[in-house]
């Protein structure tokens, strides 16, 4: 049986890959979960208990954090760094999304993402390892204890309020759940598992939800998709785009990546390769109900 190390085990989407790992030796590493190895990747003092001979390594954790413990094996454990079968790295799209983005803090998010992947890939390459960096749109889902860190806000905000306030155009989205990024970690383990080992794969890919939805729509479709997340029916209400980013304009002042986020409502974060591309599944509506 072949051993994957995980990093970002208390992560929705790394909790779930772990519970439905069937078909490989999972050795898991964290700085929060007792049972697992204790390394935090913050503290490079703690690498000495990373052992990953002969391995394959997926991570849902902070690709600046993976990109720093790599950088480090190959200073300290350059010929063990080489025994590495393959990497599986979880990055976002916010790479590209926000790369433009009016907002200082968005703009040093996208810039950190794409330095990590590009140092990530050099190095992989320059040391025939096979790498794999996905780049995923928006996700979401809860499992568990765990919950996204986007719509569970909206769910809430919309649970307590009377009504909605939104722009009467919108931007498109294109939702992932968290289980189909845990499908396509294991996709592309099995990959790496069944290629030449002559042959390298070295990528960065990305990859959205199958169903592209209008904001509004999205919001709707939140709303409706489980009674049990609402008290009251909150009502939505739709007024120009220029009367909705004059009302909040004081956030611009106030709350500045606020404003930045409110203001992404109407531009469109969607037209990437949809998730039954790779997969060849039937593409499934949003949300997706993994208990159904």
């Amino acid at each position: 049986m072949s051993k994957v190390l995980v990093f970002g085990a208390s992560s929705l989407i790394g909790n779930y890959f772990i519970d439905t790992n069937r078909k490989y030796e999972l050795v898991c590493f964290s700085r929060k979960i007792k049972e697992h190895f204790f390394l935090d990747l913050e503290d490079e003092t703690t690498f000495s208990n990373f052992k990953f001979e002969n391995s394959f390594l997926v991570s849902f954790s902070p690709i600046w954090l993976i990109k720093k413990l790599i950088i480090k094996l190959e200073q300290c454990n350059l010929d063990t760094l080489k025994t590495l079968k393959g990497l599986i790295i979880f990055s976002s799209t916010s790479a590209i999304t926000k790369k433009y983005s009016a907002n200082e803090s968005h703009k040093k998010l996208s810039k950190k993402l794409i330095t990590s992947e590009n140092k990530i890939l050099s190095l992989c390459k320059k040391y025939s390892i096979n790498c794999i960096i996905i780049r995923p749109t928006i996700v979401y889902g809860d499992y568990k204890k765990f919950e996204d860190g986007n719509f569970s806000r909206i769910k809430n905000f919309l649970k307590k309020m009377p009504f909605c306030i939104l722009p009467s155009r919108t931007g498109y989205r294109q939702p992932i759940h968290f289980s189909q990024l845990s499908k396509l970690a294991n996709l592309y383990l099995n990959e790496f598992s069944t290629i030449n080992s002559k042959e390298v794969i070295n990528r960065l890919i990305e990859v959205g939800g199958d169903h592209e939805l209008s904001y509004r729509d999205l919001i709707l479709k939140l709303s409706s998709s489980s009674t049990s997340f609402f008290r009251r029916k909150c009502f939505l209400i739709q007024i120009p785009n220029k009367m909705f980013y004059f009302l909040f304009s004081p956030l611009l002042i106030i709350k500045p990546k606020f404003f930045d986020e409110l203001y992404r409502i109407q531009s469109d974060l969607s037209g990437f390769p949809k998730y039954s591309d790779y997969t060849g599944e039937m593409p499934k509506s949003f949300p997706i109900d993994i208990l159904n």
